[in-house]
């Protein structure tokens, strides 16, 4: 669906979450320590769970970047694979 055609909808009164959309996440944790690599579990879990839940939307994998600094993102091989995925409208 086209940013064009959600907004409509939106202005007709419609949720988010009627729309048919092609959804996915981005989850991040800049260091390899444990206990971080245990947070980027529960985000995975947590999005693709909320993700699936939702009858109109089609569940695309998630884009995931494990310890990566937050200051740039340059080095985020993942963000920047899903801005190009956007772009080409694949979510």
């Amino acid at each position: 669906m086209d940013l064009y055609t959600m907004r409509t909808e939106i202005n007709k009164g419609k949720s988010i979450y009627e729309l048919p959309l092609r959804v996915t996440y981005y989850a991040r944790v800049s260091t390899d320590k444990d206990e971080q690599l245990n947070s980027l579990q529960n985000q995975i879990k947590y999005y693709s769970d909320f993700i699936t839940s939702n009858k109109n939307w089609t569940y695309i994998e998630g884009y995931i970047d494990e310890g990566i600094s937050g200051t740039s993102v340059n080095k985020r091989d993942s963000f920047l694979k899903m801005i190009d995925d956007a772009k080409l409208r694949k979510i």
